[in-house]
């Protein structure tokens, strides 16, 4: 069941299968759905799912135009909502002050947003709220390197990253002299746990949970990016994300990552404030478009036997043993089997079909960019904490 409300929605990233699974559930609750992306073909757009599609400049490299682009079409289209996907969601929280009122970005305020996707501003957030946190710190120059006071070993990763970037591995006494130091992203040191990951995805409005759902990290690139999504049952998962976006009031989509350390339990490792791929979890029939809005009384969650996967990202990057850790190939071809691939969709199988199509676009910005498949996906979408002011 749907909203009852029938809206107008520009959702952005539109090659993204987060987009196209987000497009697909709110036609089919019966609102009207604009895409946009920096790249002229992208999975969404062939999608029976939407109604309009525009081209944007690249949100990473010319943020005022992207955002003044966006203004434009919610004026011109009179939308009612902004749902961003990926990290234009801060560019977008810094200039919501051009849209038209009668527009609502479905976003916290600049200063939320940054302390979540920052890494350090986060695990300092984790320690004033009194939680359950991982030995953390700092790393600006050389003298923060000579200062590092880990007795195990400890992950590397910029303050400002996501999971298609490397996470390093160091241990206590290493020179780390080949790090490079940006002033606006600095690194993360941060205490290396072990023990099962979980991932979640949450729809929040003013500090209250509308929509979750929690999965393991199974099938991975590089331990990282999912590529497989199975619904899990954790309350105490439910528990600890609900009263973190209650204590932060936090209004967008949300996820956080977790680890289940043997000794002390769950222990959160990072938020990324935006979409996550656990949306993909999610149906037509879930009527997932009321989260967004509010109006459902009981948490909306995936059917409990949701098996889900990217399969191209499988045939890509699941088989690997960095990804399918110790399983055996036969496994991999077993689980590939049992899987159903997010892309296919009774009805519109144009994406589907038109997959290697719209990869040419993404191919076209990995040369443009001079990075890989993986990275060069997102990113002229990325936001590493260059203020637009600046």
């Amino acid at each position: 069941m749907g909203s009852s409300q029938r809206r107008r929605i520009l959702i952005t990233f539109g090659r993204s299968f987060l987009t196209l699974e987000l497009a697909r559930m709110m036609s089919a609750a019966g609102h009207h759905v604009t895409i946009v992306d920096s790249i002229p073909i992208g999975v969404t757009r062939l999608s029976h799912a939407h109604d309009k599609f525009y081209k944007v400049p690249p949100p990473k490299f010319e943020p005022r135009a992207y955002c003044h682009a966006l203004s434009r079409i919610v004026a011109k289209d009179k939308i009612d909502m902004v749902i961003p996907i990926h990290e234009e969601t801060d560019i977008l929280s810094m200039m919501v002050d051009i849209f038209p009122p009668s527009c609502e970005l479905f976003l916290s305020d600049f200063e939320l947003e940054n302390q979540l996707h920052n890494k350090y501003e986060f695990s300092e957030l984790l320690v004033s709220l009194g939680r359950p946190h991982l030995k953390f710190a700092q790393l600006r120059t050389r003298d923060d390197v000579a200062h590092l006071d880990f007795e195990k070993p400890f992950a590397l990763k910029q303050c400002y990253s996501r999971g298609s970037q490397k996470v390093h591995k160091a241990h206590p006494g290493d020179p780390l002299d080949w790090l490079d130091f940006d002033p606006t992203n600095p690194w993360l040191a941060q205490e290396w746990a072990s023990g099962e990951k979980f991932c979640t995805y949450s729809i929040a409005r003013e500090g209250k949970v509308y929509a979750h759902a929690t999965y393991p990290v199974d099938y991975a690139i590089d331990g990282n990016s999912c590529l497989n999504f199975r619904s899990l049952d954790r309350p105490d998962i439910l528990d600890r994300v609900s009263s973190f976006v209650r204590e932060v009031n936090f209004t967008g989509q949300i996820g956080v990552d977790f680890i289940e350390d043997p000794d002390r339990g769950l222990v959160s490792i990072e938020c990324n404030p935006r979409a996550t791929s656990g949306i993909m979890m999610f149906d037509s029939d879930d009527g997932i478009d009321r989260a967004f809005f509010g109006e459902n009384t009981e948490l909306i969650t995936p059917q409990p036997d949701t098996n889900r996967m990217i399969g191209l990202g499988m045939l890509l990057y699941g088989w690997r043993k960095p990804s399918r850790r110790d399983r055996s190939m036969r496994q991999f071809f077993r689980d590939f089997r049992s899987a159903d691939d997010v892309i296919t969709c009774p009805g519109d199988q144009r994406p589907a079909i038109g997959l290697p199509i719209a990869y040419l676009g993404v191919l076209r910005s990995c040369l443009k960019y001079h990075v890989g498949l993986a990275e060069g996906f997102m990113h002229d979408h990325e936001w590493d904490g260059l203020r637009i002011s600046e």
